[in-house]
């Protein structure tokens, strides 16, 4: 989140006022992500392509760049979390794009690697937007390490 923070300070410190530029004037900003094809569980050694959709907040916005942050859990040890942000950039010159807008679009984080057995679940926090106070607000999606166990027992139908 602090990486998300920071990101977002830099991107508004870039922007210019200076009224004598007629260029570009390139600004960042977050859009909301909807909807990823995670798998129900994840094995070790193996490597995965995430499919990501997302929602530009209007036509202005080009999609920029993956913002993706990796850390341990801090409250349980045993889960990895994978903070996946998806951020636009636009040219805050143009004045002829709607305001509203509900374009979605999806790309592919390549090469996931699953190598440690540190962990029993990866937990993605997607981002979908930023609160009135500031905050991240994610989607929150666990995935096991390994096939789960089924959650009742299967009847003996061996008669």
């Amino acid at each position: 989140m602090k990486r998300i923070a920071l990101l977002m300070v830099v991107a508004l410190s870039l922007y210019s006022c200076s009224t004598e530029d007629d260029g570009p004037n390139v600004n960042f900003a977050v859009a909301e992500i909807t909807d990823t094809d995670l798998p129900e569980f994840f094995e070790i050694g193996e490597s995965y392509d995430l499919e990501v959709t997302y929602q530009l907040p209007n036509a202005c916005h080009d999609f920029y760049t993956f913002d993706v942050n990796q850390y341990k859990d801090e409250e349980n040890d045993s889960t990895f979390v994978i903070e996946i942000a998806a951020l636009t950039s636009y040219d805050a010159n143009l004045t002829e794009c709607p305001e509203d807008g509900e374009i979605s679009d999806s790309r592919t984080i390549r090469n996931l690697r699953i190598m440690s057995e540190d962990y029993n679940t990866y937990q993605f926090k997607l981002l979908t937007g930023i609160d009135e106070n500031e905050e991240g607000e994610f989607l929150i999606i666990d995935v096991p390490i390994g096939e789960p166990e089924p959650a009742t027992p299967e009847e003996n139908t061996n008669e």
